[in-house]
């Protein structure tokens, strides 16, 4: 795939759903070892909640490359944060902060 194609929008979305459902059952593991066991799975407390964000906003929203292809910008000269729209950045800060709340939620802290 080069820079002016992206997958088809029913490929984003599935994959995004997907991305979603595992990364709820992460998230949902590492509540029910916290319950069980008393510890739990950090990698699953931390990548659940984010991953699960990022696969809502696939579902939801146009992939970056292609809200900036479709407005007709030259993507060829960008590369990582660079590349994200507003929307996407948003998406990600939302992520970061659901894995943070999850993390403080699991150790007590709130």
């Amino acid at each position: 795939m080069d820079l002016q194609t992206s997958p088809s929008p029913l490929v984003r979305r599935a994959v995004g759903l997907g991305m979603a459902a595992v990364s709820a059952w992460m998230t949902n593991l590492s509540w029910v070892q916290a319950r069980r066991d008393g510890q739990f799975s950090m990698a699953a407390a931390l990548m659940g909640p984010a991953f699960c964000v990022i696969g809502l906003g696939l579902v939801l929203f146009k992939g970056y490359r292609q809200e900036r292809l479709e407005r007709g910008e030259d993507i060829s000269q960008l590369q990582g944060m660079a590349l994200l729209t507003s929307r996407w950045k948003g998406v990600l800060a939302v992520a970061l902060l659901a894995m943070a709340v999850n993390y403080a939620l699991l150790n007590g802290w709130v």
